[in-house]
This record gives structure tokens, C-alpha cells and sequence, in this order.
């Protein structure tokens, strides 16, 4: 499955102790026009932005 959230700077995600994952939206932190758990596969977002090579390389949990 490709979805957008994937490579977002955006993007959380959350690993369960069953592991399941969720891939949490931060910008419903502070933006109500967000979801925070967005339906995947998300293939267009008005607030996407691609990580910086940076940020791909930090833990995000």
C-alpha cells in the first residue's frame, strides 16, 4: 500500500504492544481540518510535506 503519510514530515507513527500501526497526523494537533489517524492509503493531502533526509533518519515514536 503507498499513501503519502509514509514519507510526510508530518507523520507518527504508532506501534501497539500487538503491533499494530497506526500512522498518526500531527497537524490535528493543532489544525480541527485534520484527522489524526487519516484513512490510508491517503494519495492526495493539502498538508503534505516530504521529510528532509533529516528527518528520515530521527525516531519519530
Amino acid at each position: 500500500m503507498q499513501t503519502l503519510c509514509e514519507s510526510c514530515q508530518h507523520l507518527r507513527e504508532v506501534v501497539t504492544p500487538k503491533r499494530s500501526r497506526f500512522l498518526m497526523c500531527l497537524l490535528s494537533q493543532t489544525d480541527p481540518r485534520w484527522s489524526k489517524y487519516p484513512p490510508q492509503p491517503v494519495r492526495n493531502c493539502a498538508g503534505y510535506q516530504r521529510q528532509s533526509p533529516t528527518d528520515s533518519e530521527t525516531d519519530r515514536s
